[in-house]
């Protein structure tokens, strides 16, 4: 059984919906509480990860009524815990190429749903928003199709800037048609759109699997990183359960952004590896045994 104790933890660490269910109980609202219990400062909501693909649109934050994100936002202002990414979602699913085609009718549903996200982050007191520029146009030269996205990022940036809310481009594994999978590709879209509302989302589950090489690449787009995902491979459960180390990559994060002032939200984006109360001690277990070496 989880020790019920307020952890001092070092970093912002962001539980999701779901990563403490069984001890908190169904209830959003209950589970922030018990988040915040346990000493979690930061909380985000990534539904649409590993989410049936029939039930994929319309869920997350993006599909709740206003009154009840902003019982969501209040909930985490009242305990001083900071609203974390969540995800904006696709235009359709399977994706299309709505970034890249270039289409003007495509790039406007885009626009559109930057516009409502707007809204939805400010009842969460959010400023973090996860866009993933769908799928690749095969029938485009990769150039092209990268110029699309930079247009249809620069007008989204002019929508988000005015609030100060940042999109944080996140490269993805799967599936195999996704325009966005490695941490270069971010870097230039950033760079070219040349917005504090664009950063990179550094999903440690996805590059390892689409690049590896974790800190060397963290270093090369560092001045260009928002937000920060966790994640283990293959399996995609908590830190320790997988090949990547996590401890040497939050010594060398932890280290480098406290000594340039910087400060990230780490978000908890991964499924437990045990079923019930036992899975959320684990979870718990493996973030106090990071925390514990930075």
């Amino acid at each position: 059984m989880i020790k019920m104790e307020k952890n001092n933890f070092k970093l912002k660490y962001a539980p999701h919906f779901g990563s403490f269910k069984h001890s908190a109980g169904e209830d959003l609202l209950d589970q922030i509480k018990y988040a915040a219990d346990l000493g979690f400062t930061a909380f985000e909501d990534n539904a649409f990860s590993g989410v049936p693909l029939p039930n994929l649109m319309g869920i997350g934050m993006m599909g709740q009524e206003p009154s009840y994100l902003d019982k969501i936002g209040s909930t985490l202002d009242k305990l001083n815990m900071q609203m974390g990414t969540f995800v904006m979602g696709p235009i359709s699913w399977p994706p299309n190429a709505a970034y890249t085609s270039g289409d003007p009718a495509l790039r406007e549903q885009f626009l559109e749903k930057c516009r409502a996200s707007v809204d939805v982050a400010k009842r969460l007191n959010g400023k973090f928003i996860t866009v993933v520029p769908d799928a690749a146009d095969a029938s485009l030269p990769y150039e092209i199709q990268t110029a699309n996205v930079i247009e249809a990022l620069k007008r989204a940036a002019d929508i988000y800037e005015p609030h100060g809310i940042t999109m944080v481009l996140e490269p993805l594994s799967f599936p195999p048609q996704v325009y966005l999978k490695r941490s270069a590709q971010c870097y230039l879209l950033a760079k070219a759109v040349d917005s504090p509302s664009c950063k990179i989302l550094f999903d440690m589950f996805h590059l390892q699997q689409n690049e590896g090489n974790l800190l060397k690449n963290m270093d090369l787009v560092w001045d260009e990183i928002g937000y920060f995902q966790i994640g283990d491979v293959p399996e995609r459960y908590e830190p320790g359960t997988g090949e990547i180390n996590h401890e040497v990559l939050f010594q060398h994060i932890y280290k480098r952004s406290k000594s340039e002032g910087k400060e990230f939200i780490f978000g908890m984006e991964h499924y437990n590896s045990k079923e019930g109360k036992e899975g959320e001690e684990a979870l718990l277990n493996s973030y106090l045994k990071i925390d514990k070496v930075l």
